[in-house]
């Protein structure tokens, strides 16, 4: 027997920065949303629905329980309750394409103080359409980095809620504590065994766009892209040792992908990342257990994956800021060691410098209107 009232979205451990769905067997005139058992919105539809979507509302950045209720008449349809719901502020689901490089943010971003050694930045501002970038071509050690693709392609080939399936549990590991069990067993989920799975996952990225990452092997030469913004230049290339490999450049569109998504929009929502697999992909990365590059400089939720040997030390984030997302990346390489505080300085700055600089500029003031007599 179907269920009167059914909350499609939000559902548990997910970001959303309330956006609400639903479907009933009668039609409903009004949804009232609690927040943590306290009334948070009332919105009257324009006309009884049996199925709508509205939002987004805007909700508070932390850690929610959210309750749906659906009315007809004063009367309740029904109700629904979801736990482990991510908070986002109604801004993250504003996304523009990133087309214009700002000469000045570019150039402090290339006179950053940079950690001894080889280092990287790359950073768009989705709400803006504008980045800026550092040899974000030069290839890194990706580290555990390499499981942000990873998990963009298991939710791919998933082709239902990932959330208590068979391989939720090695999911939650391989983003959340970074495990490498977790992530050979998710690659041996993909394609059979670790070789194949890495092989699948990199042909995924490079559809993507993000040409110079392989998860299984060296560098695949010949394919540089031509003329994005923000630049792909290679400014300093670190002497990295085989197998996986990444830039600055491919991890922040792999990034901005999982953000798209969230929004129904982007590559990887044409190749199968539904919007659930990103919202879900984004509460896991806003929920792992090492701080960061990133994290430690900003009030705002952070969703990211880092990376780190002995040699290096890589973050990639999505920082959802009041205003819309902000993807981040910074890479840092010395082959005679790095430690963390002196990665995150480097991120601190690449962090600021792109808050200040990658805003959209305030619309000019309307001019009066003549009067006329």
């Amino acid at each position: 027997m179907a269920l009167a009232f059914t909350v499609d979205t939000p559902r548990s451990f997910e970001a959303n920065p309330g956006l609400i769905s639903f479907h009933a067997g009668k039609p409903v005139d009004t949804l009232e949303v609690r927040v943590n058992g306290k009334r948070y919105k009332v919105v009257p539809l324009t006309s009884p629905q049996r199925k709508a979507t509205i939002g987004p509302l805007g909700l508070p950045s932390q850690d929610l329980t959210i309750t749906v209720t659906g009315f007809r008449d004063g009367k309740v349809v029904g109700r629904q309750t979801a736990t482990n719901v991510l908070g986002l502020p109604k801004a993250s689901m504003t996304i523009l394409p990133v087309t214009k490089t700002p000469p000045l943010t570019q150039r402090r971003m290339g006179r950053l103080p940079r950690p001894s050694g080889t280092a990287a930045a790359w950073t768009v501002n989705l709400a803006s359409g504008l980045g800026a970038s550092f040899n974000a071509g030069a290839r890194f050690t990706a580290a555990s980095t390499a499981k942000l693709p990873i998990m963009i392609d298991l939710l791919i080939i998933t082709k239902r809620d990932i959330v208590g399936s068979q391989i939720w549990d090695s999911l939650q590991a391989m983003i959340r504590s970074s495990s490498n069990d977790a992530a050979n067993t998710v690659l041996e989920y993909i394609g059979g065994n670790t070789t194949s799975g890495g092989a699948q996952v990199t042909a995924m990225a490079h559809r993507l766009g993000a040409l110079h990452t392989n998860t299984a092997a060296g560098y695949l030469a010949g394919q540089d892209r031509k003329g994005p913004n923000p630049p792909v230049q290679v400014n300093a290339q670190a002497d990295v040792p085989c197998c996986k490999v990444t830039t600055a450049h491919d991890l922040g569109i792999l990034m901005q992908e999982i953000v798209e998504a969230a929004a129904s929009k982007g590559r990887a929502h044409r190749l199968g990342l539904t919007a659930r697999d990103a919202r879900v992909a984004l509460w896991l990365l806003a929920h792992t257990s090492n701080p960061g590059l990133f994290e430690p400089w900003t009030q705002w939720i952070t969703a990211h994956k880092i990376g780190d040997v002995d040699r290096a030390w890589h973050d990639v984030a999505a920082i959802f800021t009041p205003k819309g997302p902000l993807i981040t990346v910074a890479m840092t390489d010395n082959p005679n060691g790095i430690n963390l505080s002196t990665s995150a300085e480097y991120g601190k700055r690449v962090l600021r410098t792109a808050l200040a600089g990658l805003q959209a500029p305030p619309p000019e003031p309307e001019r009066p209107i003549p009067f006329h007599t």
